[in-house]
């Protein structure tokens, strides 16, 4: 099978297969979208005046992967939106059970006309081959180790909320850096928009080579004082070997790199604590970090709603437009 069509360049923009196809500039109005939706859903309980409804989309959401964050995010801002999200996931009750591939599996969806796609898959050449190719805006909800972007974006844009900007700030991701999608785009869209950056965690979970921009800590302690951000990775089991299951699982990681009271008293009193979920209790974090007044990890949640909403409307944008129906 094959897609029947050529995507226009039109239909291509309005997609986010990645963060490098992003400037910065593309990034912080963005933002500025996300804000006004904000205001439109403390106003009125969703993300358009009410004179001014859009007719409803149909946004199809392929979850090839487990989610929970991720695709119920997206699911609640096409609601807010005004649209419907057709959700399939990898379970006995697809055809996947039945061997049907992932490619054709996203052709036959692609078949029925969605107005958006928005997916999340492993490690696929095909799929990452197959998806520009779409005649739709297709949204990367995650895909295998490589990119991550509405996480990164999210995240950068929670960093832009709380503290004022991205740009000057000093952020440390701690955890699983090599296997993290979320880690590979957070570098791009961090250091896009000015934030310093650095990494720690095992020696076997750190990259050979970080991306220019990025240095490497040798101990938490180290950047603890240091950090603006406090980024939490959690370690990325279902991505490893063998042998580094067993040094993951031997390391002590939580007495070596995680966050509990003490190392939150060498925390900045101005700095945020993120996490991009699912927390493991008592390795990345200590039970109570959560609740620190410092955390915002609740608050990337709720920010994911605004960034992806504010992706869904620009993916949409075509459609809008010949409404007379754009709210932002």
């Amino acid at each position: 099978m094959s897609p029947s069509s050529t995507p226009s360049s039109s239909q291509t923009s309005l997609s986010l297969l990645d963060t490098e196809s992003l400037s910065a500039r593309n990034i912080l109005t963005l933002f500025e979208e996300a804000n006004q939706l904000d205001q439109l859903g403390k106003a009125h309980g969703h993300f358009h005046l009410p004179a001014k409804a859009p007719s409803p989309r149909v946004i199809g959401c392929l979850f090839f992967e487990a989610s929970t964050r991720t695709r119920m995010s997206f699911q609640m801002a096409a609601y807010r939106l005004g649209h419907q999200v057709l959700t399939m996931e990898m379970n006995a009750a697809s055809s996947l059970s039945k061997g049907e591939t992932y490619e054709d599996t996203v052709l036959n969806i692609a078949a029925m006309k969605p107005d958006v796609l928005v997916v999340r898959y492993g490690t696929s050449v095909e799929l990452d081959q197959l998806l520009p190719k779409l005649d739709m805006p297709v949204i990367n909800a995650g895909s295998g180790v490589s990119a991550h972007p509405t996480q990164a974006l999210l995240d950068a844009y929670t960093i832009h909320r709380e503290l004022g900007s991205v740009a000057g700030k000093k952020v440390l991701i701690v955890g699983d850096i090599k296997h993290s999608r979320v880690a590979r785009s957070n570098f791009d869209v961090l250091t896009k928009l000015g934030a310093e950056v650095a990494v720690t965690g095992p020696q076997s979970m750190i990259p050979e080579e970080l991306p220019h921009g990025v240095k490497k800590l040798e101990s938490i302690e180290e950047g603890l004082a240091w950090a603006d951000v406090y980024m939490a990775l959690r370690i990325q089991l279902e991505r490893h070997s063998g042998n580094e299951q067993s040094s993951a699982s031997n390391e002590g990681y939580h007495a070596r790199f995680g966050l509990n009271q003490p190392r939150l008293k060498l925390l900045k009193k101005d700095a945020i604590i993120m996490h991009p979920g699912p927390i493991n209790h008592g390795v990345e974090f200590s039970h109570d970090v959560v609740k620190d007044s410092r955390s915002r990890v609740l608050n990337q949640v709720s920010n994911g709603v605004l960034i992806r909403a504010a992706l869904l409307q620009r993916a949409l944008s075509n459609h809008l437009s010949t409404e007379g129906a754009s709210d932002v």
